[in-house]
């Protein structure tokens, strides 16, 4: 256009060149009544020499000259515009580095099967040697009125609080000294064969013909899930659920490679059950193994047996340890100086050994937790009481100034202040912190707001202590028990649900072997991993045995 317009400006100037106009006379004043301009008169049209004026034919001439000659460059600039745009195209691709193609759309995901169509399994047996009483005893009251027995042989040191007591009394070859880590810290009756896979060899000569072990259909492992290490030998589905950091027993990075490997093997198994019982371990376990999938499945400890009645009027600090001192001061200056009227007191200042139904007669739990997840805030939940826990900012800046939760990595267990993991994260994890740093508030806040009082909803937070007092004194926690009874209804059908279609993962086609006077094994633990893990087991486990099976069906 810019062009077009200086052409025009062009033949203008030479057609008033050849014929240029004689000064105006001055036009006539405009009378006041006329509506709009008049133009001069035609003797004001002047030629070259003023005394001879130029006919308005000529004048036409010329401006009709004017109007073809534009027309006739517009549309020489336009075929001109055009050309320069095809070739500066086809210069851009020239040059331009090759593109990949477009994605192809993603398959629909195959839709889930409606429960009711699923079938249901009943009689199977599941062999269990935890080191924690609360999960197996979560599992079996959701387990046993489905029609199935746990082998419940506990290593933990509280197996004698279960009526009856769980603790085991003849298993052989685990046990409480070298069960977590499969010999791996060389120590108690398995000091000086510091070789994981040896124990495993001896558990599985040890356990091949047992009796009762042949009548097994599947493995629970839940604290620790790194247990399930020893019963890959065996060709059973294995249940493993981390209820703590997955790592535990195997701290440094050589074992903990190995055991990503070996975690890794067992996903990839498809009548396996790989997870979390909190949404922190979960994306933990997918920091460092690569999985994409590890679902949660929550703990529901409907043992507990209670719901809220309060009827004392202190408000507990819980859960029943690792409360900071320092922490527990400053709730309770604040108290004192507030018009409240409310009274907190910590769980074992008034229960050193309590009972569900005592925790239940109080109003409300203040929470300053030790870890992100604990069997103890479960069951707090299941018996709908109402709780308030520090929002992610206040109990990160705890965490850097008390080490509040002294058990949220294991660094921290064992009193080591280092800022990062002993291993990396997975390869192509895009993971912004590390997730044992801590020593950056913005990776600790990054990290816990997966805890489980952050992701259960009817759980209140607070900022600040004064904030903490206003938000207790003006609640209405009736309504707020009541909102957390219909969650846990909510939750205990989608949990039975969720069982039974793990049950058809692990069982599908299978009968129980009990009724069938049980199941054999292979020969060996070499030849049962061989046969239904594809793995050609190293000497020992730390490392060697780290092999290239194909695992991208459940890997990033």
């Amino acid at each position: 256009p810019t062009v077009a317009v200086l052409c025009i400006l062009c033949m203008l100037v030479l057609a008033w060149t050849r014929n240029p106009p004689s000064a105006a006379a001055p036009a006539p004043p405009i009378a006041a009544s006329t509506p709009s301009y008049v133009p001069p008169p035609e003797s004001n049209l002047r030629g070259p020499d003023s005394s001879s004026s130029v006919p308005l034919s000529s004048s036409s001439s010329l401006v009709s000259e004017i109007e073809e000659e534009t027309a006739r460059l517009k549309l020489e600039l336009e075929r001109l515009q055009t050309s320069i745009d095809e070739q500066t195209q086809a210069l851009a691709q020239a040059t331009a580095a090759p593109t990949a193609p477009p994605p192809a759309p993603e398959a629909p995901s195959a839709p889930l099967v409606p429960f009711s169509e699923i079938p249901t399994y009943t009689g199977y047996t599941f062999w269990s040697s935890d080191f924690h009483i609360s999960p197996i005893a979560d599992l079996k009251d959701i387990f046993l009125p489905m029609g199935h027995s746990i082998i419940d042989k506990s290593l933990s040191g509280h197996c004698k609080l279960k009526d009856p007591p769980t603790c085991q009394i003849d298993l052989r070859v685990l046990n409480t000294n070298d069960g977590l880590d499969m010999g791996i810290k060389n120590k108690g009756p398995n000091k000086g064969r510091a070789c994981p896979n040896r124990m495993k060899r001896e558990f599985f000569d040890s356990y091949k013909a047992d009796p009762e072990m042949v009548n097994v259909d599947a493995f629970l492992c839940n604290h620790a899930i790194g247990e399930c290490e020893i019963f890959m030998g065996f060709g059973r589905p294995l249940v493993a659920i981390a209820s703590t950091r997955y790592e535990i027993g195997r701290y440094n990075a050589p074992e903990w490679r190995a055991w990503n490997q070996n975690l890794r093997d067992i996903a990839a198994n498809p009548r396996n059950v790989v997870a979390a019982n909190n949404r922190y371990d979960a994306e933990y376990i997918k920091y460092f193994t690569g999985l994409k999938d590890v679902p949660v499945i929550p703990n529901f400890c409907g043992y507990t047996g209670v719901s809220y009645q309060p009827t004392r009027p202190e408000i507990l600090i819980g859960p029943g340890r690792g409360i900071s001192a320092k922490l527990e001061q400053e709730l309770q200056a604040t108290a004192g100086r507030s018009s409240s009227g409310l009274t907190f007191k910590k769980i074992r200042d008034l229960y050193p050994h309590f009972e569900y139904s005592e925790l239940a007669s109080h109003p409300a739990i203040v929470l300053i937790p030790y870890q992100v997840s604990l069997m103890s805030i479960f069951e707090y939940y299941r018996m709908d009481i109402p709780m308030f826990a520090p929002s992610p900012k206040l109990l990160a800046d705890w965490q850097l100034k008390y080490r509040v939760m002294n058990e949220l990595t294991w660094d921290l267990v064992f009193n080591q202040q280092t800022a990062k993991s002993n291993i990396e994260q997975f390869e192509g994890g895009s993971y912004p912190f590390d997730p044992n740093n801590q020593n950056d508030a913005e990776a600790i806040a990054f990290w816990i707001k997966w805890a489980d009082f952050y992701e259960w909803p009817h759980i209140e937070t607070y900022d600040s202590w004064d904030e903490l007092v206003e938000l207790v004194a003006n609640a209405d926690l009736a309504r707020t028990s009541a909102l957390m009874k219909e969650e846990n209804e909510r939750m205990l059908v989608d949990l039975k649900e969720t069982w039974g279609r793990n049950f058809h993962r692990m069982f599908e086609g299978v009968q129980p072997a009990k009724p069938g006077g049980g199941r054999g094994f292979e020969q060996t633990w070499d030849e049962g991993v061989k046969k239904h893990y594809e793995v050609t087991a190293g000497q020992c486990g730390m490392g060697d045995d780290v092999h290239d099976m194909d695992v991208s069906a459940v890997l990033i």
